[in-house]
């Protein structure tokens, strides 16, 4: 099996959401036919297969595809791959379309931390969610908390009415807008929730035997819900003045929407997680990728593709930085948070002039801890800046239109908070709790947790308008995923598994970068690093 084989084998199953041990790639490595096994038994199988394809899994159903004839390798996507590139020209080199829509920077989110700019900080939330709620005409009747509470009165006299047979129609169902200030559990495991906004409150009971309209356990919504979040909750009052739910209804993003595409066959490439000046960096797998973008070792099926990448996104963490948790400097290569970045400036003076590169900070950089995080400064990464016309240093969140494509990129510190937080939400699988974050159309929205918020007027973790691609990274994990149009993807690393990565049972898919066709929409990704390495 060639070298080739064995990353085209791990795209197709990284891509689909799986992941393979070691030993198991050598077997499915083995087989006459290992693409074969991996459309009739991952792709095919009925009942499915798990995430993670184990060596006692290939072996239990590796004579089930036995004599079966070759078939496509071309990666499952909802969306239709480009079938005559021949009709569009590469654009010419430094021809960048490209216009900064949303940028922290360190003029913008300043501030004095005082208790009434947080409070700024969470009208202005408020403000911004309820306005795409009232844009909608199922939630645009809602009534205020305090308007709701009101009504216990009229629940009372209909049940007395009921009760002596003169009332028999079915209680109305009112909605309402707020903001989630507590949230627990009661011993019959109803989700308890109290719901506020500027004019009062009121307590929502989600009960746990009910479905929504949906069809999915209302439970399961409200385990889905987090402090700090603004929510439509539907429901009926009863007689104590309290919202007992039978809808959970998210800002969500909107099922039809019109996207802008490039007019060209033009590529975007994504990465972040480089932790640059750690010991476990891959440097050989990182040099393998900025050769690639040279047109060096480019596979003749990957050649046009090459010569169309224009960008080149990093989500943050670019060098592994310095005291940023206990004994990391046991960890580091280069322990001189300058010379980190003044090493990686050099890596990135080998990006072919013609790619424009797009690079916010994460939350191992020189730059503050607390969102939003302004670009890294010019005092720490010179070197950077130094590249002048072909990098762009932006701060997170930032909202880039590439091409008439929107993209936001952030490095994705909150999934720590939902990972922590939210059922089925883990790292392995970051698509999940980036889709979270989208129907709830916030990055951040959890406060006093893990994730640090700035005390602003604004907030700048809102997404008034939904983009059309998200770029994270931080959970060290590849993925790609689509949710209503909207491209997710997460960039993994460039890091090898740590000590600390070991400890929380974090495994990581290093040196795989996602390509995106901006014209179509379709995503590939290639791997520079060899799994088989990887204990």
């Amino acid at each position: 099996m060639t070298k080739l084989s064995r990353r085209s084998i791990l795209e197709r199953l990284i891509l689909s959401g799986h992941e393979i041990s070691p030993d198991a790639l050598e077997l499915l490595l083995s087989l006459p036919s290992p693409m074969d096994f991996i459309d009739s038994v991952i792709f095919g199988s009925e009942s499915g297969c798990p995430m993670i394809i184990t060596k006692e899994f290939i072996t239990n159903h590796s004579m089930d595809v036995s004599g079966i004839a070759s078939s496509s390798t071309s990666i499952p996507h909802s969306k239709e791959s480009s079938t005559d590139e021949s009709d569009s020209p590469p654009p010419s080199t430094n021809e960048w379309n490209i216009l900064v829509l949303k940028n922290p920077s360190a003029d913008l989110v300043g501030s004095g931390g005082t208790a009434e700019d947080f409070l700024k900080l969470f009208q202005d939330r408020f403000r911004r969610i309820q306005k795409i709620y009232m844009r909608r005409i199922k939630t645009q009747t809602a009534s205020s908390p305090a308007a709701l509470k009101k009504m216990k009165g009229d629940s009372k006299m209909r049940r007395a009415m009921a009760r002596e047979g003169k009332y028999r129609s079915r209680p109305t169902s009112h909605m309402t807008i707020g903001m989630i200030t507590s949230k627990r559990e009661s011993k019959s495991k109803n989700i308890i929730l109290e719901l506020e906004d500027p004019e009062g409150s009121i307590t929502c009971i989600v009960p746990m035997n009910r479905s929504g309209p949906d069809g999915k356990t209302l439970v399961e919504k409200g385990n889905a819900l987090m402090l700090d979040e603004v929510v439509c909750i539907s429901g009926i009052v009863d007689e104590y003045g309290r919202l007992i739910a039978n809808d959970v209804i998210y800002p969500d993003i909107p099922v039809v929407r019109s996207i802008t595409r490039a007019k060209n066959d033009v590529y975007a490439s994504f990465i972040s997680d480089l932790h640059f000046g750690s010991e476990e960096f891959l440097e050989d797998s990182f040099d393998a990728f900025i050769d690639w973008l040279r047109g060096i070792d480019v596979d003749a099926s990957d050649k046009r593709m090459n010569q169309q990448i224009r960008y080149l996104f990093i989500a943050g963490d670019i060098v592994d930085g310095i005291g940023v948790y206990p004994g990391q400097e046991r960890n580091l290569l280069v322990p001189d948070i300058y010379e980190q970045y003044k090493l990686f400036a050099k890596k990135l003076r080998d990006v072919p002039p013609h790619i424009k590169i797009i690079c916010i900070p994460g939350n191992h950089d020189a730059c503050r801890q607390a969102l939003p995080k302004p670009p890294i400064p010019e005092e720490f990464a010179k070197p950077l800046y130094e590249l002048d016309n072909q990098i762009l240093m932006l701060g997170d969140p930032c909202i880039v239109a590439v091409e008439g494509t929107n993209i936001l990129v952030t490095h994705g510190d909150s999934l720590d908070d939902l990972v922590t937080n939210i059922p089925g939400a883990s790292y392995r699988r970051p698509e999940i709790p980036m889709i979270e974050l989208l129907r709830k159309r916030h990055l951040a929205p959890l406060y006093g947790a893990k994730t640090e918020l700035a005390p602003l007027s604004q907030d700048w973790m809102v997404l008034d308008s939904p983009p059309d691609v998200v770029h994270f990274g931080h959970a060290h994990h590849n993925a790609v995923d689509e949710y209503r149009n909207v491209q997710i993807i997460n960039s993994g690393t460039f890091q090898g598994q740590t000590d600390f990565m070991r400890k929380q049972g974090i495994v990581p898919t290093p040196g795989i970068v996602t390509f995106l066709n901006l014209r179509d929409g379709y995503p590939s990704v290639k791997t520079f690093y060899d799994f088989s390495k990887m204990h």
